[in-house]
């Protein structure tokens, strides 16, 4: 799909399977705009995802696919003593339990605040590297109690397996963020497991939109509704998983011109009720969608609203008359009520093996555009997007970086610097995905105390967008020189694809040297760091 701001240029008028498919559809949905083309971002989750679903020998994985499939991973948990049970030993999530071959638990781990609840068992991580050398394993997940507000314990792990198994890829936990253990380990095992399929499917990705759009910037769409770079996906994979819900939101409210606003989408088993505020989806660490697993990377929030769309948004649900007027603060946001049709993301998408989707226009014959909205005297807008919504969406991810940590402060005026540091940084970690400097802006901002633990204790949570960055002056040249002169020069890409690789994963060592903490975060992860005052 092709748009110029909101507005959809173009889009495959059917969907497309294979490696050799994906290039043809990209070069057919740009036409003669392909130089032009400022950004191509790509929805893998549902390809990432289909992979862990679907056996080997499944739907589009015959003789000559050479799709790539999950690879076992060894679980290793740092904790100050092992589990009594075996049952307490596995990943309460059955989903990912599958998926770990082995589990192993080193004494270690630290509390909420950053100390020290056991020391570090060296001989054990020494005895564990000579192991997983003489074994074979490929893909290592390491999750550590404490380790989003002390990772010490598990980059020394890391450092130590890597060392001894070169080539071997490695997931930490706290580079996903959340203060839930099973939640972080949950993240850190499906990134290990997905580590294969994301190389051939990034990799694809790469070589068609190097092919068709070589000026573009190339990226993937994230589950907290922002755009990461191709680079950095290959090695957080699983922050792409859910992003077409959070795409759809992102797509309904651009299309509906709203800042701020509920969006009701269609679905196959009933309407799903999501929201968007300063532009961006409101997001929660979340369950995979279809799935049931739950993941400490934000997701979309979206809950059922039942199966018909009759009645829902009058009365307490119905915007104000603030709301009316605007995307005020004050009241209800205004409701968009997306047509049902191709608008949603719920709908069958291919199965994992090669494959390549953009939706058809809407209307057979009819002209991209725009789509077709309506206001209602009540606030309400109903909206019948031109294409797929979350295509459209996924077009429109801005760069985005979080910051989420626990930090210990004395008073007010420590508290007003740790803000303005991590708002600081947060900003800077924006400009280092891509937008444009002085583009970039707060949009979520949470400072808490957290109950039950020392005074002083807060939690600072932060959220940041950016533009893209601005065009050159011979990008300018090629924009004006477009054949059709709409401006097409302003257009972004996007497309749904999936293909079966593997590729080792660096050194979190090499990672924390040349990115820092801010890289983690960037990726949709929420970055971690030791509290002040924390011993």
């Amino acid at each position: 799909m092709l748009l110029s701001g909101s507005r959809v240029l173009a889009a495959a008028q059917a969907p497309g399977r294979g490696r050799a498919v994906l290039t043809r559809v990209l070069a057919e949905v740009c036409g003669a705009h392909a130089a032009a083309v400022r950004h191509v971002t790509f929805d893998v989750g549902p390809a990432l995802l289909a992979a862990v679903r679907e056996p080997a020998d499944g739907p589009g994985h015959g003789a000559g696919e050479g799709a790539a499939r999950t690879v076992p991973v060894v679980a290793v948990r740092i904790a100050p003593r092992p589990a009594r049970h075996p049952a307490l030993a596995r990943h309460p999530s059955a989903p990912i339990a599958d998926l770990v071959a082995r589990s192993v638990t080193l004494p270690g781990g630290h509390d909420l605040l950053g100390r020290e609840l056991a020391a570090l068992d060296e001989a054990r991580v020494g005895e564990l590297a000579r192991e997983l050398a003489a074994t074979g394993v490929r893909a290592v997940a390491v999750a550590g109690c404490g380790s989003l507000a002390a990772p010490a314990h598990e980059r020394t792990v890391g450092e130590r397996l890597l060392a001894a198994v070169p080539g071997l890829r490695i997931s930490l936990s706290h580079e996903f963020g959340g203060q839930d253990l099973a939640g972080r380990e949950a993240s850190a095992v499906l990134n290990a497991a997905l580590a294969d399929v994301a190389e051939e499917v990034l990799g694809a990705c790469e070589a068609a939109a190097g092919r068709v759009a070589p000026r573009a910037q190339h990226g993937v769409a994230r589950g907290d509704g922002g755009r990461t770079p191709l680079a950095r996906a290959r090695t957080l994979p699983v922050v792409a998983v859910g992003a077409a819900e959070a795409a759809a939101l992102l797509g309904a409210a651009r299309l509906a011109g709203r800042e701020r606003c509920r969006v009701l989408l269609p679905g196959p088993e009933g309407a799903l009720l999501g929201e968007v505020r300063n532009g961006v989806p409101l997001v929660r660490p979340g369950r995979v969608p279809g799935w049931g697993v739950r993941l400490s990377v934000p997701m979309a929030i979206l809950s059922a609203k039942g199966t018909a769309l009759d009645g829902v948004g009058g009365g307490a649900d119905s915007a104000d008359a603030g709301a009316e007027a605007g995307d005020g603060d004050g009241g209800e946001p205004p409701l968009v009520v997306v047509a049902a049709g191709d608008g949603h993301p719920a709908r069958p998408t291919p199965a994992a093996g090669p494959a390549a989707a953009s939706g058809p226009v809407s209307d057979a014959g009819a002209e991209p555009g725009a789509g077709h909205r309506v206001a209602g005297r009540d606030g309400r807008v109903s909206l019948s997007p031109p294409a797929d919504l979350a295509l459209i969406g996924t077009a429109l991810c801005p760069p985005m970086a979080w910051v989420d940590e626990v930090v210990q402060v004395k008073d007010a005026r420590e508290l007003a610097a740790v803000r303005r540091d991590a708002e600081q940084r947060t900003i800077a970690m924006v400009t280092a995905q891509g937008a444009a400097p002085g583009s970039a802006r707060l949009v979520e901002t949470t400072v808490v105390a957290l109950p039950f633990s020392p005074a002083g204790t807060m939690r600072v949570h932060l959220r940041a967008v950016g533009e893209a960055e601005p065009w050159t002056a011979d990008e300018a040249a090629a924009r004006d020189a477009a054949p059709d002169g709409t401006g097409a020069g302003d257009a972004r890409m996007a497309d749904r694809s999936g293909v079966g690789g593997q590729r080792a994963r660096e050194a979190p060592a090499a990672r924390e040297a040349g990115e820092g903490r801010g890289a983690r975060a960037a990726e949709g992860a929420h970055g971690g760091r030791r509290p002040r005052g924390a011993r």
